[in-house]
């Protein structure tokens, strides 16, 4: 036998909860790494107010000379004319005289050569060129991990740290939303589920959660009552079994003890002469009681059957019906009772098993003679009616008890009041 191997998986609530941890921290991390991109910034040489501007004294001399020579740079002094007056450090140019067009040009294209940075300054009879070296100018990023944590002297740092917590408070509300609209709910599902597998009877769920976990409930709740009865009906037909079997012995018990008692004093020659024939008579009578009970029982079972299936054909049940009648006609007509058949003389077709509904009309016509004890009349009718068939038989005699007409279609159930060999099977009506 090969053994089938179960897979177990994580519950669909850790699942939840640890997508929506997981999509939590790749927030945090985006909302972190455009924070931290906010505090980074770029300083060194890049822009005309990043480098080192002229600073001159009263007497024209150059005060922050130092600083630009440091960087590697020089300052030309030009009058209104454009042409150099003055050098302020190394000169690392040959031009000494210069026009508008090629300062602009120079000053937007940070000259043509791309050796140098040009940068202009105004001043009283001229300008101030600045020169600096490409290899001066440099990108500095400065990044302060201690600026987004000074939560006493950083604003944005408060704000960081204010996001990341409600971020956090954030999977902990949705983590125990789930638990509460999710995870219980399921929770009682399976709980419902392993009660009714221990035996327990009438489970039934009571949530108010939603819509979808409702309707999982209503359906559970009809599937546990449907189950429940279910099981009274099993339990109903097994005590019918039980009590079909008991009833069924007993019944076959009396007619046997007769056939063998008759059989007994036939083989021992305690008969006479003049009863021979009462008794061979009763012994094949309780004999046909005995094969009809069994045919009876038979059919019963059969017909309870899953694959038991009508041999449904296309018959005549007018002419099938006059036959019957023709059966019981003399029985019942020396029985006292007037016998009122109204029966179509033209065929009337239907899709049936002949042989069950034969039995079905027998079994009728039998209890109407066997049972009314007050009446006189017994009729059988039958009429179409558009696209259906209609088939009766009545009789005048008392009506069935209350108590009887709930279980009269049930196996050994007799309309007498006490057990008699001469009664029926108690199995017609329940074939019917």
């Amino acid at each position: 036998m090969t053994e089938v191997k179960k897979h177990r998986k994580g519950s669909i609530f850790r699942k939840l909860i640890a997508s929506y941890v997981i999509f939590s921290f790749f927030a945090i991390l985006i909302v972190i790494g455009v924070a931290l991109a906010a505090t980074v910034w770029v300083t060194g040489i890049g822009e005309k107010s990043g480098f080192p501007g002229v600073s001159a004294g009263e007497n024209g001399e150059i005060l922050n000379m130092v600083s630009i020579q440091n960087l590697g740079g020089w300052v030309e002094e030009l009058d209104e004319e454009y042409q150099v007056k003055n050098i302020y450090g190394e000169k690392l140019t040959g031009s000494m005289q210069y026009t508008p067009e090629t300062l602009l040009e120079w000053t937007d294209q940070r000259t043509g050569n791309g050796d140098f940075h040009l940068y202009w300054q105004k001043k009283e009879g001229g300008l101030y060129l600045i020169f600096y070296p490409v290899k001066a100018y440099s990108v500095t990023y400065n990044f302060e991990v201690n600026s987004i944590f000074a939560f006493s002297s950083d604003i944005g740092g408060r704000a960081g740290l204010l996001l990341i917590f409600l971020l956090l408070a954030d999977v902990l509300l949705v983590s125990f939303y789930i638990l509460r609209k999710i995870h219980r709910p399921l929770q009682n599902l399976v709980m419902g589920m392993k009660r009714v597998a221990q035996g327990e009877e009438r489970v039934e769920l009571s949530m108010q959660t939603e819509k979808e976990f409702v309707e999982i409930q209503e359906a559970f709740n009809h599937m546990t009552e449907e189950l429940y009865a279910q099981k009274a009906e099993n339990e109903k037909m097994s005590k019918n079994r039980q009590k079909m079997l008991l009833e069924l012995s007993h019944d076959i018990k009396t007619p046997v003890a007769t056939i063998k008692s008759y059989a007994f004093a036939l083989q021992e020659g305690i008969v006479s002469e003049t009863e021979l024939d009462k008794y061979y008579r009763t012994i094949a009578l309780k004999a046909d009681r005995v094969d009809t009970m069994a045919a009876d029982l038979f059919t019963m079972l059969k017909m309870e059957s899953a694959d038991y299936a009508l041999e449904l054909k296309k018959m005549d049940l007018a002419e099938m019906t006059r036959r019957i009648c023709a059966e019981f006609y003399e029985e019942l007509t020396e029985a006292g009772f007037d016998f009122v058949i109204g029966i179509p003389e033209y065929a009337i077709y239907v899709n049936a098993d002949e042989k069950l509904l034969s039995r079905v009309v027998s079994n009728l016509l039998n209890n109407a003679g066997k049972y009314n004890r007050t009446g006189k009349r017994i009729e059988i009718r039958l009429e179409e009616r558009g696209e259906e068939v209609h088939l009766w038989v009545k009789d005048d005699g008392k009506p069935i008890e209350p108590e009887l007409q709930d279980t009269m279609f049930s196996a050994f159930v007799r309309g007498e009041s006490t057990r008699s060999t001469k009664g029926g099977t108690g199995l017609g009506l329940a074939i019917a």
